[in-house]
């Protein structure tokens, strides 16, 4: 059997993370497993709002008393279940979150970055609503958002990126994007 492609998403918050992650699910037969359905689960069994500050309160509550991986040794547990040879990891966004999946996976792990301007973000945010209050967020709410400490660091992990991956265009642009880095990825693993 082959090795497990093991492929880390990260990216701003409307950076495109999603697109690439429903596009390597319907083409490549990727799982995908994200820290935020852990947080999500988290916060509905203590019937607490699944609201953005919420989910990053209950992160850094989490990692302040278990210890700053414990959320991605969580989603690890989860990903060792999985038969897929592509695996998705989503919601890497602080330090320390790379190191765990690089020592577990070494070569098979692959981060990658998504990315997109500051101003296409929030409209994208805007429009897709995912957390409660998201909708209705002024421009000034979504740079507080921004400067928070689960966020802050998203932009200096994402420069360590193996692929980078620019969303400025369509949805067909990042999935010809994604389909490339595929291929790169499988070229570099049959050499």
């Amino acid at each position: 059997m082959a090795e497990k492609i093991v492929i880390g998403l990260i990216g701003e918050k409307g950076s495109g993370k999603g697109t690439v992650s429903d596009y390597l699910i319907e083409k490549y037969g990727a799982i995908h497993y994200g820290t935020s359905k852990i947080l999500r689960r988290t916060l509905e069994d203590l019937h607490v709002s699944v609201t953005r500050d919420n989910l990053v309160k209950l992160a850094l509550v989490l990692k302040e008393g278990y210890g700053p991986s414990v959320i991605i040794d969580s989603l690890i547990k989860d990903m060792e279940k999985n038969g897929s040879d592509v695996i998705i990891a989503d919601g890497i966004r602080m330090h320390g979150d790379v190191d765990p999946f690089r020592k577990k996976y070494g070569e098979n792990f692959f981060l990658v970055y998504v990315t997109a301007d500051l101003k296409l973000r929030f409209e994208r945010t805007k429009a897709r609503k995912q957390n409660e209050g998201e909708g209705d967020a002024t421009f000034q709410e979504f740079l507080e958002e921004e400067g928070k400490l689960t966020e802050v660091s998203i932009h200096e992990i994402g420069r360590q990126a193996d692929y980078k991956l620019g969303n400025n265009g369509t949805p067909e642009e990042l999935k010809k994007q994604t389909d490339e880095m595929m291929e790169e990825i499988r070229k570099s693993r049959s050499a």
